[in-house]
């Protein structure tokens, strides 16, 4: 009775769920309706969001004892949504929708029933009504389940230790993963949003390209040039953006987050059915058992002091009313059983996941380091651009050397002399004003005549 320990997941392609065609262009929640395609069924239906919660509702009727994911959120406060906000959130409400069908399609037991059935294929006018239809002949999985009756043969001698053992750790891990979820939608976001960034970087220089200079003839001549070279970047940055954005689409980095969020449904799912067992399921069952008990000894004192008084017709009756309680009292006992071995099953079935955590670890490392890797060459090219583009006079790194070179300085002794001449102090070119100014510069305009001092001698024969 164990499920296999290969973990089902990672199939997740076997369904899609998509916004209808005709409806993308709808800003409005009430509007949207889903496309659901699968590979078992070729043809694809159409579904509300208020089909998903009938389905669901009816799904927990219908198997109480299993592991049942929660539905994305429905709605959020009116007025707080723009309009990019919440196509954002239609398209993460869209990805809920789409763990949800897959982890029921991929459940060893759930997949199999008509009501899934009948979700996937029936017409959009006639999916609420047959699905209540269906559980109506149906009932709960206890009548339907052929091992209801065995439940209790196949549960190993510690189950409950096993079971309470399993939710306790998944209580301790629980709040770690939502953490890490959370991280790596933040990370996730912000790769998204570094494209965003680069297109404003490029307009921002294409802006500066097209800002004019001062009227002087050398500021001119120098911001001429800087602004045709950051027309030509804004250009080669815009192509950046396209290509980051294609890289970003290629690795599928949302994929593994995906995997992420569905293993923390998963989590969830546990939870629920805890819940679910714990302060509904058992509670009634062991209610039901003391009724059950109480109302037998009534039964059986009853009996004692009327049979005196008795036909054999109410004889029959009383003992008939026995019968029937003493039946309840192990379909009761029964379902005990077969709701223990279905939280083992799925606890079985949580434990079969568990090796996903590295797998979705190293998805997400491989992810990154290729963002990372392929991002840093399109970098370097776009360095190498920027250098064969630049002229030598331009260059704006260059080398202690060459700075005082005559083709290096040209333009900066043209404008040292402008400024000069215009009554601005001019630091030196080295920043450091402990340069000797006998240095011979190389601009003719700004060269400095040494005139020798009189040596004595000189003085007194000048007199």
């Amino acid at each position: 009775m164990d499920y296999p320990t290969s973990p089902s997941l990672l199939n997740r392609h076997s369904v899609k769920v998509d916004l209808m065609p005709e409806k993308k262009g709808l800003p409005f929640l009430k509007h949207v309706q889903y496309e659901i395609t699968t590979k078992r069924y070729r043809l694809p239906v159409h579904r509300s969001y208020k089909d998903f919660d009938v389905f669901r509702t009816l799904l927990i009727q219908r198997f109480p004892y299993r592991m049942v994911s929660q539905l994305p959120p429905k709605r959020m406060l009116k007025g707080v949504l723009s309009s990019q906000s919440e196509e954002d959130f239609i398209e993460c409400r869209r990805r809920g929708l789409e763990r949800f069908i897959t982890l029921i399609i991929q459940h060893p037991f759930m997949s199999k029933d008509a009501m899934v059935d009948i979700f996937l294929c029936a017409s959009a006018e006639d999916v609420k009504k047959k699905l209540r239809e269906s559980f109506k002949n149906l009932g709960d999985e206890f009548l339907t389940n052929w091992s209801a009756c065995q439940a209790k043969d196949y549960l190993p001698s510690d189950v409950e230790d096993q079971v309470a053992s399993c939710r306790e750790f998944i209580g301790n891990i629980e709040s770690s993963f939502q953490h890490l979820r959370d991280k790596m939608e933040r990370m996730t976001q912000r790769s998204n949003e570094h494209a965003t960034d680069l297109q404003l970087f490029s307009h921002e220089l294409g802006m500066l390209g097209h800002c004019l200079g001062p009227k002087q003839e050398h500021v001119q001549r120098v911001w001429s040039t800087q602004r045709r070279y950051l027309r030509r970047m804004s250009k080669e940055f815009t192509t950046l953006v396209t290509k980051a954005e294609q890289k970003q689409e290629s690795l599928k980095e949302m994929d593994v987050l995906d995997i992420l969020n569905m293993f923390v449904d998963l989590l969830h799912a546990y939870k629920e059915l805890w819940d679910r067992y714990e302060h509904s399921m058992f509670i009634e069952h062991q209610k039901a058992l003391l009724q059950n008990s109480t109302s037998n000894l009534r039964q059986g004192a009853t009996t004692a002091n009327s049979l005196a008084f008795s036909d054999i017709l109410g004889v029959q009756q009383v003992e008939s009313n026995l019968t029937k309680q003493e039946n309840a009292i192990v379909i009761m006992e029964l379902r005990n059983d077969f709701s223990l071995l279905c939280l083992y099953q799925e606890t079985q079935l949580f434990l079969g996941h568990l090796p996903l955590v590295t797998q979705i670890l190293a998805g997400f490392i491989r992810t990154q380091g290729q963002v990372h890797a392929e991002m840093g060459a399109l970098w370097s090219e776009l360095g190498f651009k920027l250098t064969s583009l630049r002229e030598p006079s331009c260059s704006p790194d260059p080398e202690p050397d060459e700075i005082l070179s005559p083709s290096s300085s040209s333009e900066l002794c043209s404008v040292s002399s402008l400024a000069s001449s215009s009554g601005f102090l001019v630091p030196s070119i080295h920043g450091d004003p402990s340069i000797s100014p006998s240095r011979p510069s190389s601009c003719p305009s700004t060269q400095v005549k040494q005139i020798p001092h009189p040596s004595p001698q000189n003085r007194s024969q000048h007199r």
